[in-house]
């Protein structure tokens, strides 16, 4: 075993697309190649078998060891989305996961749970097992768990990750909101984006929903019939974080709103400021209009016989255009 822990990246296994972990209570966790006879489980040892679904047909050899080829092959007549099931002691779970932050893709993760081993099945490869052995060093201990309660570690983990794409979303409404206080804002580029934080918070809100009825039930009060005594409050605790995960979606979706509301005080705001100014143009020239339509008059009066009357009465309108925008700078009306 690698001195450096677990978190190193374990050899390739001979099947593309699987990996087989075994962890030990005394510490000595370390991949199992499929080209071996799988070990004797012990009392303080837990496998860990994750699988792409394309290559699981061709893994006869691991399914007949666990016992569970009938429930393999009954994997692909299932629905989509969370489920809960159990066979003769065998805990079958699906949940979904997403693939990816960014695009939110929805993805039925399939779990099999045994006294020492948990499977997990999907569509393509994922790096799970690299990935939740990440944090930890040296000995984990996870060998003393029994199988529910290491699947519960792991959804954990899975749920960890809804709560990391929730503040990436948080982050990027934050921008937004500084964006929109410190510059004019383009209608059509926030509304685009705010369309695209309504799409994922959905997503998320609607997938994460989905699990309430299957983790309800397994972190039940007589739920041990199912998971065991010692994991029911694992799911107890599980079903707990779903719900604040769903809270923290709650929240991102009032950070929406309120993101639109500053919008919408900042439209408001500018075309305010385009009233103010038309309105001040207005001003300037309506002393003008009617200076000129006076003097424009068809009367005969002696001092319109006075070429230099002319340039006065442009003056008295330069002078009380200039006396307006004097009064209007004092009162800060621009």
């Amino acid at each position: 075993m690698p001195s450096d822990g677990i978190a190193s990246r374990p050899p390739e296994s001979d099947e593309p697309g699987s990996r087989l972990w075994l962890y030990s209570g005394d510490g000595e966790d370390a991949p199992v190649m499929l080209d071996t006879d799988l070990p004797d489980l012990g009392r303080n040892q837990m496998l860990w078998a994750d699988v792409d679904l394309e290559v699981a047909e061709g893994l006869n050899r691991l399914w007949e060891t666990l016992e569970i080829e009938s429930l393999i092959a009954g994997l692909g007549k299932l629905e989509e989305g969370p489920a809960l099931v159990q066979h003769n002691g065998i805990l079958q779970l699906a949940v979904t996961v997403l693939r990816n932050e960014r695009d939110l893709e929805p993805m039925t993760l399939h779990c099999l749970v045994g006294p020492n081993w948990v499977v997990t099945l999907h569509q393509g490869e994922l790096d799970l097992v690299d990935e939740f052995n990440k944090p930890f060093h040296g000995e984990t201990r996870l060998g003393d768990l029994d199988g529910p309660a290491f699947l519960s570690l792991v959804l954990d983990w899975q749920l960890s990750g809804y709560f990391k794409i929730i503040e990436g979303v948080q982050g990027e409404i934050d921008h937004l909101d500084e964006d929109l206080l410190s510059k004019s804002p383009d209608e059509g580029s926030f509304l685009d984006r705010l369309q695209a934080f309504r799409r994922r918070v959905r997503t998320l809100r609607n997938t994460l929903s989905a699990h309430r009825e299957v983790l309800g039930m397994l972190s039940h009060p007589r739920s041990d019939a199912v998971v065991g005594a010692e994991a029911t409050g694992d799911y107890q605790r599980l079903e707990d974080r779903l719900q604040q995960a769903i809270e923290a979606v709650d929240t991102t979706r009032e950070m929406i709103v309120g993101s639109f509301d500053i919008f919408m005080t900042r439209t408001a705001q500018t075309t305010n400021d385009i009233m103010k100014r038309l309105t001040i143009v207005s001003v300037l020239l309506l002393p003008a209009a009617v200076i000129a339509g006076v003097m424009g008059m068809n009367f005969k009066v002696g001092i319109f016989e006075q070429p230099w009357m002319f340039w006065v009465t442009l003056g008295g309108m330069a002078l009380i255009a200039g006396l307006t925008l004097l009064v209007a700078k004092r009162h800060d009306w621009f």
